[in-house]
């Protein structure tokens, strides 16, 4: 029996790992879940677990920040959205890769792989996950321009992400904010969003990603969160979210 914590911002990614597990109780147990790097720290060095789901990119750090940052090292199996590209990054650092979005035969070869594996938890003591990252972000491709698709009438529009101020999440969707005013709602989900957008936007909240140049003012806000003042004509104000401070903190260069 192995027990495990599943580790994803994304709380309908962390709902479809426990559905995926639920199958395979008699060999899993979850001890807990967290969706942000600081807490995944503290309840793995306080729980142990045998193994993590961890998903690579999350609001204050990577995953590879995380097991770079414990005393201790379970085994793990990485869930990422990111494509074959980077797959040389996980081979040999992991028991297995999950590339979102995996149905259930392909999770559960990663159990049986889980199984033969066993509990050699030494053969990753000395995995230097600063290089792992690195690797990682080398194999990653130049993120490219990028228009934003979304359906006005019967025609759809390409709206350049430079006329763009911001996104918020609208139910399943995605509501986008451009500088003429207007709003248009696109059929993305916030998260796979922010995979696809230029490194000129940074998610700031779990409902919003902001373009950085659209920031008029910053000011700090009570437990370490800040309100951002964007230059758009309402002057709109997005205070961010508690996980996303410390990325917020360190992309926009705040002391």
């Amino acid at each position: 029996m192995f027990t495990t914590i599943i580790i994803d911002d994304e709380n309908p990614a962390r709902i479809r790992l426990k559905r995926l597990l639920s199958s395979f109780a008699d060999k899993i147990e979850i001890i807990g879940e967290a969706d942000c790097g600081i807490d995944a720290i503290h309840q793995v060095e306080e729980l142990r677990p045998d193994v993590l789901f961890l998903d690579v990119q999350m609001p204050d750090m990577s995953g590879f920040e995380v097991l770079a940052k414990l005393t201790y090292q379970p085994l793990v199996i990485f869930t990422t959205a990111y494509e074959q590209y980077a797959i040389k990054a996980f081979e040999n650092y992991s028991v297995d890769y999950l590339v979102k979005p995996f149905g259930a035969a392909r999770f559960e070869r990663a159990i049986q792989k889980l199984e033969k594996f066993g509990n050699k938890k030494e053969e990753q003591t000395s995995t230097d996950f600063k290089k792992l990252e690195q690797l990682f972000e080398s194999l990653k491709p130049t993120k490219k321009s990028f228009t934003f698709p979304v359906k006005v009438g019967d025609k759809i529009i390409l709206i350049d992400y430079k006329n763009i101020h911001y996104f918020q999440a609208d139910d399943k969707h995605v509501r986008v904010f451009v500088n003429n005013g207007k709003s248009y709602l696109g059929d993305w989900s916030l998260g796979k969003l922010a995979e696809e957008l230029p490194d000129d936007f940074v998610r700031v909240h779990r409902s919003y990603i902001i373009h950085k140049g659209s920031i008029g003012s910053i000011q700090k806000y009570f437990k370490g969160k800040f309100v951002l003042t964007l230059n758009d004509t309402k002057k709109t104000s997005i205070t961010t979210g508690s996980t996303y401070s410390e990325i917020v903190k360190r992309l926009l260069e705040l002391g």
